[in-house]
C-alpha cells in the first residue's frame, strides 16, 4: 500500500472519529457539534422572517412620496443644495423657453405666418405668459399631477400579509449543558455541569417550506436526556448541522432577491425626486411647436413611475394568490415552488417600470 494512500485512510478515519465523538445517537438522526434539530428549526424560521421583514419594508417604502423624503431635509445643507438645484432648473428653464420662442417667433416672421392672421401674435403672447407660469410653478404643476395618480396607489395601503410562510409559532425550552464563550470556561464546564435553559420560538409553517413531512412535538419545556423531535426525513443519516449548511444557498438567494426588490423601490423614489426637482427644463420645451413633445413624453414618464408602485402592489397580491393557489390544488409549498416564486417576483418587480410605461403608451 502506497504511502500517500494509507495518509488518506488515516485522515478519513480521523475524520469519522471526530465525527462520532461528536455525535451521539438520536432516533433517525445524529447530532453534530452539539447542532440539534431545533436549531435547524430556528434558523429556517429567522431567514424565513429575514425575507419577509425586507420584503415587507420595499412594499411599505415603494409608496413612500419623494415629496416626504425631500421635505425631511428641509432647513438642512442638504435641503438647501436641494431647493438651489430646483431654483437653478427654473432659471435655465425660462432661459430655454425665451430661446424657443424667440426661434419660433423668427421662424413665423420668415415664412409671413402673422401677416395673414393677426390672431397669431396674440396667441404668441397668451403663450409668453403661460409658459413663464409653467415654468414657474413646475414642482406644483408636478405635485398635482402625483396626487392625482397616487390616488390609485393609496387603496393598496394596508396590505401587511406574510409573503413567505411564516406563521403558526411554537416554543420550545430545552435544558442544555452549558460550554461557556471561551476556551476556560469550555474547559470548566467538563467539570462543574452546569445546564442552562435555551428558548426556541420556530414557525411550523417556515420549517414546512423546507421539510413538507416535519412533525413538532407539544409546546412545553425539556431536558436534552428527553429529546422529543423526530426527524423531518426518514433517513438514518440525517444531520442537522450539514442540512443547514445546504439549505444556505436558499437562505441567500431568498434575501437576494428581497434586497433586490428594496433596491428598486429605493431606486424608483430617486426617479420621482429627480423628476420633481428637474420638472421646469423639460416643461419650458411647451414653448415651441417643434419640441413640444419633449414635454409630453416628460409628462407620460412621470405619470409612469408614480405608476410603477401600483403594478408592484398588484404582482405582490398575485404573489401571495399564487401561494394559496398552489396549496390548494395540491402543489406542496416546499422550498422550490417557494423559490420559483419569489424568482418570478424579482423579475417581475424589475420589469415593472418597463409594464408602466406600456401602460402610459411609452415604447
Amino acid at each position: 500500500m502506497s504511502r500517500k494512500l494509507k495518509i488518506k485512510i488515516r485522515f478519513i478515519a480521523v475524520i469519522l472519529s471526530v465525527f462520532i465523538c461528536l455525535s451521539f445517537s438520536m432516533p433517525a438522526f445524529a447530532s453534530l457539534g452539539g447542532y440539534e434539530i431545533q436549531d435547524l428549526y430556528l434558523s429556517i424560521t429567522n431567514h424565513i422572517r429575514e425575507t419577509n421583514e425586507l420584503l415587507k419594508k420595499a412594499f411599505d417604502f415603494s409608496q413612500t412620496s419623494p415629496y416626504d423624503v425631500i421635505n425631511s431635509i428641509s432647513g438642512t445643507a442638504q435641503g438647501n443644495i436641494a431647493v438651489n438645484i430646483r431654483n437653478a432648473s427654473k432659471s435655465m428653464a425660462l432661459v430655454v423657453a425665451t430661446l424657443l420662442l424667440m426661434v419660433d417667433f423668427f421662424r413665423k416672421s420668415v415664412t409671413f405666418e402673422w401677416s395673414s392672421k393677426w390672431e397669431n401674435i396674440l396667441i404668441f403672447l397668451v403663450k409668453i405668459i403661460v409658459i413663464k407660469q409653467v415654468v414657474q410653478n413646475a414642482d406644483v404643476i408636478v405635485g398635482y399631477i402625483y396626487a392625482g395618480f397616487q390616488s390609485i396607489n393609496n387603496v393598496a395601503t394596508g396590505f401587511s400579509n406574510e409573503f413567505l410562510p411564516c406563521g403558526n409559532y411554537l416554543n420550545y425550552s430545552f435544558s442544555v449543558p452549558y460550554r461557556g464563550d471561551t476556551l476556560f470556561e469550555w474547559c470548566a464546564s467538563h467539570i462543574w455541569h452546569v445546564d442552562i435553559p435555551y428558548a426556541y420560538d420556530i414557525s411550523a409553517d417556515a420549517v414546512k417550506i423546507f421539510y413538507p413531512n416535519a412533525t413538532f412535538p407539544t409546546v412545553g419545556s425539556y431536558a436534552i436526556d428527553d429529546y422529543p423531535f423526530s426527524s423531518p426525513l426518514d433517513i438514518p443519516s440525517f444531520v442537522p448541522l450539514i442540512e443547514s449548511i445546504m439549505l444556505q444557498p436558499y437562505f441567500l438567494a431568498m434575501n437576494a432577491i428581497a434586497i433586490m426588490i428594496f433596491v428598486i423601490a429605493i431606486g424608483r423614489v430617486f426617479e420621482l425626486s429627480i423628476y420633481t426637482i428637474f420638472a421646469p427644463l423639460p416643461l419650458a420645451t411647451f414653448a415651441s411647436d417643434t419640441t413640444h413633445d419633449v414635454a409630453k413624453s416628460f409628462l407620460k414618464n412621470y405619470i409612469a413611475v408614480v405608476l410603477q408602485i401600483a403594478v408592484i402592489v398588484v404582482m405582490f397580491i398575485v404573489y401571495s394568490a399564487l401561494n394559496k393557489y398552489f396549496v390548494s390544488n395540491g402543489f406542496l409549498a416546499t422550498k422550490f415552488i417557494q423559490l420559483v416564486e419569489l424568482i418570478a417576483l424579482g423579475l417581475g418587480v424589475i420589469k415593472s417600470g418597463t409594464w408602466s410605461k406600456k401602460i402610459c403608451g411609452i415604447g
